[in-house]
């Protein structure tokens, strides 16, 4: 879990150097003003002492500041027509410390020039009143800059101070000890306003970059820093309105990881959420500026390319290139530690506005054509159509109706046996059936895949093997219970990934009093082939718990023989698609025959589903295969009707009604 961090208490990485630009901006900012103050001033002095002073003097001293100030408003319009960049911040802070000091020389400068001997009172006032409130202002307006706040107060009265003291007499010797004590009362000030100052700044600069962090955490996942469904929606509906304005298509593409959920209940939500992190990465790295990378929460992800073309063929051409793009980019496999991860993605594209002028309704037609495309084989893109609407709300009512099924026990078992090829009947396999209230027995074909996408198989799964337990005890109640006797179950993907799978397992059957070796767990390749290292360590505890293990659907993988032999099973069951044609396709012939002369090699049995003709089953005879299964012999069936089968004196594979 990330620690919370309070965003207010956050400083950015470049604090230092944003304190320093603010106290240099601060002090060019008030500039225009004390530079008009300081001409009244000095325009007021000239004035002043004109009869006491040499005229020559006094026009010295007012050119000096007036052309220093000048030069002073010149910075100041080029600092802000260029402003501070990091490399130049110092070279400003120079400047604005050069220009304070420089004036503070020419106020000090009036202390020894404008200032007439002898019993000049009123001129003598002027004077030192002017200098010290020039230094007081200095101390207040350029307090950001503490050499410059300090060195102007010092610079403007400390040769007062010594003029004073030059001068002699009581009254100008005591005005100079006062001065000496303004001195250090004023650069005591001159410290706390700076210090003030500069945590005032140093506040607003941590409550901006809080603001910034808050305002970022509000707009982007948290896990992979991509923008959010927020900022998605909104850009989306940025662009959806230019598309209209300009007559220009954008895409909406939406990705979802496959069997995602398999891999992050098999390896943990850390190496999950690692993968995510590494796959937004990659999605940034190959995708243009153009395009919004965004993660909706989740294995899903989104695309958005605005103004593609004006065309709708060439704005699905460009989309398809991207997609292209992602697709290379995500085939590489990804490495979680020492192991080695390969993942697909189901692609579903919707084109704005054709298929939606509102962000909320293209997120949704484009979440539509990504199930479609997982429908259809997954791995794979689809285009979005008005007619994947409705398919959506069917299985929206197809989910909520097997949810209903599941908390009402309308699912039933039925078993279709497992012949050896003598014709002995020496198990069956577990077929799930729906009992729907108004369609009647559903067939699993149609809700099966949806009950593993929605995660729903996972309490299917478990309410199946209670009933097959108890349909194991009425088996041996019935006198068939023997040794050999095995009922096999379908494991899904997802529940072979679930942690608890094997301890859940074996607490259900103890609790119906079954023995481990009555039951043939079937596992597809699929289920396998996420986290190698898991899945040995699972069918491990599973054998070495006297369940029998089985290879489902054989041959329909992508490396079947590669890893076959490692795999610490008892018995593979080829795929019915390659077996129900091997009398008339050569190739699937050579296929099977090779598969069972490997498993007989590799000591393993060998089961062939799908067997429909009696051709089938004399050509598996004669490939030495074990056992065989099909309507040919007998389909599905409750489990009274098969008892009743299993009962018969004598069961001939070739004259077995179906």
């Amino acid at each position: 879990m990330t620690e919370y961090t309070d965003p207010s208490l956050s400083e950015p990485p470049d604090f230092a150097a944003r304190l320093r630009e603010n106290q240099v901006e601060l002090s060019f900012t008030g500039l225009p003003a004390s530079l008009s103050a300081i001409m009244i001033n000095t325009s007021v002095i000239v004035v002043a002492q004109w009869s006491v002073i040499q005229w020559q003097i006094l026009v010295g001293w007012f050119s000096g500041m007036l052309g220093l100030s000048l030069y002073r408003y010149y910075t100041y319009r080029v600092y802000q027509a260029r402003k501070s960049t990091e490399g130049s911040l110092k070279i400003w802070r120079k400047r604005a410390v050069a220009g304070t000091l420089a004036s503070g020389a020419i106020w000090g400068s009036a202390a020894f020039l404008l200032v007439p001997l002898g019993e000049q009172s009123f001129h003598q006032t002027i004077i030192i009143a002017s200098l010290i409130g020039m230094a007081a202002g200095g101390v207040i307006t350029q307090a950001a800059l503490l050499p410059a706040s300090l060195g102007y107060m010092l610079l403007v009265i400390i040769p007062l101070i010594i003029r004073l003291f030059t001068l002699g007499g009581p009254a100008n010797i005591g005005l100079g000890f006062m001065l000496c004590i303004y001195v250090i009362v004023m650069a005591s000030g001159a410290i706390s306003i700076n210090r003030n100052l500069s945590e005032s700044l140093a506040m607003n600069i941590r409550q901006r970059h809080s603001r910034k962090i808050i305002e970022h955490l509000a707009y982007h996942d948290e896990l992979t820093n991509l923008p959010n469904r927020r900022l998605l929606t909104e850009r989306l509906s940025k662009d959806i309105a230019r598309s209209i304005h300009h007559s220009h298509i954008g895409a909406l593409i939406y990705l979802d990881l496959d069997n995602f959920k398999t891999l992050n209940d098999s390896m943990g939500h850390q190496q999950g959420d690692e993968l995510l992190k590494q796959l937004a990465l990659r999605l940034n790295g190959c995708l243009s500026d153009e395009i919004t990378a965004t993660r909706l929460g989740g294995d899903e992800f989104v695309l958005l390319m605005p103004e593609l073309a004006d065309q709708e063929s060439e704005a699905l051409r460009l989309a398809k290139l991207t997609i292209k793009k992602v697709q290379d980019t995500l085939a590489r496999p990804f490495m979680l530690g020492d192991r080695e991860i390969h993942m697909s993605v189901s692609i579903g594209i919707a084109l704005f506005p054709l298929h939606g002028d509102n962000a909320d309704d293209l997120l949704k037609r484009a979440d539509f054509a990504m199930y479609r495309a997982k429908a259809i084989g997954r791995n794979t893109m689809s285009l979005y159509n008005p007619e994947m609407q409705e398919q959506a709300h069917l299985l929206m009512t197809l989910e909520q109706g097997l949810r209903n099924a599941l908390k009402n026990d309308d699912l039933v078992i039925h078993y279709q046996p497992l012949i050896s090829i003598d014709g002995e009947v020496i198990g069956a396999e577990a077929l799930v059936r729906w009992h729907h209230p108004q369609d009647g027995l559903v067939a699993p074909d149609n809700f099966i895949e949806h009950a593993e996408q929605s995660g729903l198989i996972i309490e299917l799964g478990r309410q199946v093997l209670e009933q097959v337990c108890q349909h194991l005890n009425r088996l041996a109640d019935s006198g068939l219970l023997t040794d050999q006797f095995k009922i096999s179950i379908n494991v899904s993907p997802l529940q072979f990934a679930d942690h608890s799978f094997v301890t859940d397992i074996q607490a259900t059957i103890r609790r119906y009093g079954i023995e481990a070796k009555h039951l043939l767990l079937e596992i597809t390749e699929n289920a396998l082939l996420p986290d190698w290292g898991e899945t040995i360590s699972k069918l491990q505890q599973l054998r070495e718990a006297n369940f029998t293990l089985a290879i489902d659907d054989f041959g329909s993988g992508q490396s079947s023989l590669a890893y076959i032999k490692k795999l610490p099973i008892d018995l593979i069951k080829i795929d019915r698609i390659l077996v129900k044609d091997i009398t008339r396709e050569k190739t699937d012939a050579v296929i099977v025959e090779g598969t069972i002369d490997m498993a007989r090699k590799l000591g393993l049995k060998v089961v062939a589903e799908g067997v429909e003709e009696q051709s089938t089953f004399e050509l598996l005879k004669r490939y030495a295969c074990n056992i065989v299964q099909g309507d040919m012999i007998a389909k599905p069936m409750d489990l009274d009707r098969f008892i009743d089968f299993c009962q018969q004196p004598d069961i001939n594979v070739a004259d077995t009604p179906s």
